[in-house]
């Protein structure tokens, strides 16, 4: 329910701050009166919640979803709740930050930095340092502007700040550990006879009404799935990446140019303070008190300078003067000089800090940046046919006749089903590696042309749908082989369950398993004792819950953890476990914090709306539907 307080608790005082707000809640009551201006959905205390942070957060909820089920949409994630879930939570935050700045708890811009820096993803796997182009290229393509993330950040280190601590320090009382102890510990000796499928017998051959009946009552068994037909216009970037050839002289001039901008490597730098004098004498007499580390200012001012300036991990290609650059990446940590500039002006510069290139060689860039340019080219290639195609779209033309006018291939495919399997059930579609078009295609309507649409790794695609075949039960003609397995199964299945009721009877009569079994060659009886959460052969994990689940002396037929057999079922005794294992105290352990967790948070935010008297009705709804892309204002109540 609440991640944040979940997955951030550290600090032991925080519960009596929790205590102290939860009294002061009856005591001094709450703000009634919220306000929404401008983009905020809604606005708990002085924290509003903004048609941005709302659609950001929505739409990472939808990226979620989209990792188990790609297809999941806007719609199906605005009809699940979706929305309102993310709502409810940037609300509890608002609440949670509200009550942290009324207690004084912030967070400071040094504080955003070291977190931001600490990403490993904003780290340059080269120099180890902050990566700046790493963290714009996430922000651009997130859509962030870097104050939106900054603020993002700082909130969560508020968050983090006022729930830490909140569940360390809490023991729960002994009688629940103990009482859990035993629950896990007990074991239980099980006795089970086995009834082989070969105890069914000679299994005749089935009439047509029988079979026909099986599919009546298995038409789950028996119903081909929808299909597809569907004509296909692909531009994939793997196939122009084989007709790409990169020469060497493409990758030196490449290579040249990252040494220049200081893309690759860790290039030279040089932080320095420098002094600007109109006269040579000047400049070197304070070249020479900066190497006696005399404060730069007082220098400028005895002699006439203009005010220092320090100038921090600068680049070479950073500095325009030639004559000073070369004159600093010559100069180590410490060295002073008086240099003249190319305007006839003089510098008087101190190297307060060096550190020397450490660049990869052309070689070893070579394979990358071949890589690179190849992608490049066979995208300027893709772009051009992608540019025919939608002229010739443009003009009216069909998939099909827009394909031939570009130049560029496409395909008919016969009905296949989602997996891309044909009636034979072979694949006649790649759907492995092309998940995204297929899916697409099957949420596409009959009949028209489809836009020209991007997938993968800069991959794009037009379909167009021809057949729809709706899903059907089979004709007996067509399933008789897969009636027939059917028929079977059910047969051997059913005079197996009748032969475990019977041997129930004899049991209850008097008779022994073991005695039971020795009659029968396709019986035979296994024995273990197990805990609830053990295995062992044909007491699978369903065998040992229904086998907690009996009285000592019960007895209970059921199929064995295969399905293929059934078996008797006895309970022969139960017992307390021994020592208790170590994974028996940390499940206890766990099982107990778990359940605290989820009544602390409960109650911390039953709490939270009783102080902010919140009940949902200060929404904007119409910025709500805003940020949710809602198109029927009807479509949300």
């Amino acid at each position: 329910m609440l991640s944040v307080v979940r997955n951030a608790i550290k600090n032991p005082i925080f519960v009596v701050i929790i205590g102290l707000m939860i009294v002061s809640f009856a005591l001094w009551g709450v703000n009634d009166i919220f306000q929404a201006p401008g983009t905020a959905v809604t606005t708990v205390g002085n924290e509003r919640v903004t048609v941005y942070e709302l659609s950001r957060d929505f739409e990472r909820a939808l990226q979620r979803e989209r990792e188990e089920n790609p297809g999941y949409t806007q719609e199906q994630g605005r009809a699940d709740g979706l929305g309102n879930t993310v709502l409810n939570q940037l609300v509890l935050d608002a609440m949670l930050r509200s009550q942290a700045r009324s207690l004084g708890i912030s967070a400071s811009n040094a504080a955003v930095r070291d977190e931001i820096i600490g990403f490993e993803a904003f780290v340059d796997p080269i120099t180890g340092g902050f990566d700046r182009l790493g963290y714009q290229n996430y922000l651009a393509s997130a859509g962030q502007r870097e104050n939106q993330f900054e603020e993002e950040i700082r909130n969560d280190i508020v968050l983090r700040q006022l729930t830490e601590g909140l569940f360390d320090g809490i023991r729960q009382p002994d009688v629940y550990r103990t009482i859990l102890t035993r629950y896990l510990s007990e074991t239980r000796d099980l006795e089970a006879l086995i009834i082989s499928p070969s105890a069914a017998g000679e299994i005749g051959e089935p009439t047509d009404a029988q079979l026909q009946t099986t599919i009546d009552d298995n038409p789950q068994f028996f119903t081909t799935p929808a299909r597809r037909g569907f004509t296909i216009m692909r531009l994939r970037i793997d196939d122009y990446l084989g007709n790409v050839t990169v020469d060497e002289t493409q990758i030196a001039e490449q290579y040249e140019y990252e040494l220049e901008v200081g893309a690759i490597g860790t290039p030279a730098t040089r932080t320095y303070t420098q002094i600007s004098f109109d006269n040579e004498s000047a400049a070197r007499e304070a070249a020479e008190r900066l190497g006696n580390d005399e404060d730069p200012a007082a220098i400028a001012a005895d002699l006439g300078g203009n005010p220092p300036s320090r100038q921090e991990d600068r680049q070479s290609y950073q500095i325009a003067d030639e004559q000073v650059r070369d004159a600093l990446f010559e100069m180590a940590a410490g060295d002073t000089i008086a240099v003249e500039t190319r305007f006839g002006s003089w510098f008087a510069i101190v190297v307060e800090a060096a550190q020397d290139d450490d660049i990869p060689t052309l070689e070893e860039r070579s394979v990358e940046i071949r890589e690179q340019l190849a992608r490049a080219a066979a995208e300027d290639a893709l772009y051009a046919d992608l540019g025919a195609y939608e002229e010739a779209r443009g003009s009216g033309f069909n998939i099909e006749e827009s394909a031939l006018a570009a130049n560029i291939p496409y395909a008919v495919y016969q009905p296949i089903d989602n997996q891309g399997r044909d009636d034979d059930g072979r694949f006649a579609f790649g759907f492995f590696q092309e998940q995204d078009v297929l899916e697409a295609v099957f949420a596409s309507p009959a009949l028209i042309d489809g836009e020209l649409t991007e997938y993968g790794d800069g991959n794009f695609f037009a379909a167009r749908v021809d057949i729809v075949e709706a899903p059907r039960v089979r004709t007996l003609e067509e399933a008789r082989d897969d009636a027939e397995t059917v028929w079977r199964l059910q047969e051997i299945d059913s005079r197996l369950e009748a032969l475990a009721e019977e041997v129930v009877e004899l049991v209850e009569s008097g008779q022994s398993l073991d005695a039971i079994a020795a009659a029968n060659p396709d019986f035979r009886v296994e024995q273990a004792s197990l805990r609830r959460d053990q295995t062992a052969d044909n007491f699978s994990r369903q065998v040992v819950s229904l086998a907690f689940g009996l009285d000592v002396g019960e007895m209970e037929a059921t199929r064995t953890g295969s399905g293929r057999s059934h078996m008797v079922l006895r309970v022969n005794a139960a017992r307390d476990g021994e020592i208790p294992q170590p994974e028996i105290l940390s499940q206890v352990e766990d099982f107990l914090n778990q359940g605290y967790r989820r009544d602390i948070d409960s109650s911390l935010v039953s709490a939270l709306y009783r102080e902010f008297d919140y009940d949902g009705s200060e929404v904007n709804v119409q910025l709500r539907d805003q940020a949710l892309g809602v198109v029927d204002p009807n479509a949300i109540q």
